[in-house]
């Protein structure tokens, strides 16, 4: 009953996910109406359910789907480690969709009671799959230049070097210089002999120091000609956008490969 109403907020959200992924591909940024009008839109349609359908279960779920997707949200915006607009979409997503569409049946019948949750576990697990493609492209720069790609940075740990290699590429340094959609995995220092000292940022923050905010990056541009490490800035709202139609369409993946493993385990 009232299947329309799930398929015309699962529309809404679809739309403005595409939408809002759209400008963080292009900019990076993505304008406050989106949001102004994703939200109040989406309580109207989640509102309207609760009051043809009248059950309270819906209610609880709503209730619990905004405060643990906004409280993941704000916390991870907070550490850093998430942009603003993706918060505001997570956030947007459990007012209009918190629980996973009755009407619909996932393909591997797995799924979070939250459904904001799900887009997020299949949004990290498509953006962790990145990985593999930066490190796959890093093998190939080393196997056809024949040299390290850490020359400056030898004093660096092997691990630092490892994430270094799996998360970053290197970037011309004056295309980082002129802002590019890129965030710097290295930073500057001067050593006691005056010399600018390279080193690696173990875990860069989508709100940290930018590159032009370097002290040293006058002195250092003047002493290097060529590449320095950066991770590409990923717009994770593409993703999150991606994972929306993988947990409508498959089911949540992390939780589905979790249960799975757990089951093999104990039998």
């Amino acid at each position: 009953m009232y299947e329309w109403l799930e398929y015309l907020r699962i529309l809404l959200s679809f739309s403005f996910l595409v939408l809002s992924s759209s400008y963080d591909f292009k900019t990076r940024e993505v304008p406050n109406w989106v949001w102004v009008l994703f939200a109040p839109s989406g309580f109207a349609l989640s509102l309207l359910q609760f009051c043809l359908v009248k059950e309270n279960s819906f209610l609880v779920f709503w209730l619990l789907s905004f405060l643990a997707t906004a409280g993941l949200s704000l916390v991870l915006f907070y550490l850093g480690f998430f942009g603003g607009a993706d918060a505001k979409a997570l956030i947007c997503l459990s007012i209009a969709l918190p629980i996973y569409p009755s009407s619909l049946d996932s393909y591997i019948n797995v799924l979070m009671p939250l459904f904001p949750l799900s887009v997020f576990s299949n949004a990290v697990l498509g953006s962790s799959l990145l990985v593999f493609a930066v490190a796959g492209y890093n093998l190939f720069k080393l196997i056809q230049t024949r040299r390290t790609l850490f020359e400056g940075l030898e004093r660096e740990s092997f691990w630092h070097k490892i994430l270094a290699f799996i998360t970053g590429l290197k970037v011309d340094l004056d295309d980082l210089k002129k802002g590019s959609h890129y965030i710097p995995l290295e930073y500057f220092s001067k050593g006691e002999d005056g010399k600018i000292v390279r080193h690696l940022r173990v875990s860069p923050r989508l709100n940290g120091e930018t590159l032009q905010e370097n002290n040293y990056l006058d002195d250092f541009s003047k002493e290097i000609n060529g590449k320095i490490w950066a991770t590409p800035g990923i717009p994770f709202l593409v993703f999150v956008t991606a994972g929306f139609v993988v947990a409508l369409l498959i089911g949540d993946i992390i939780t589905w490969l979790t249960i799975k493993i757990i089951i093999d385990k104990v039998i």
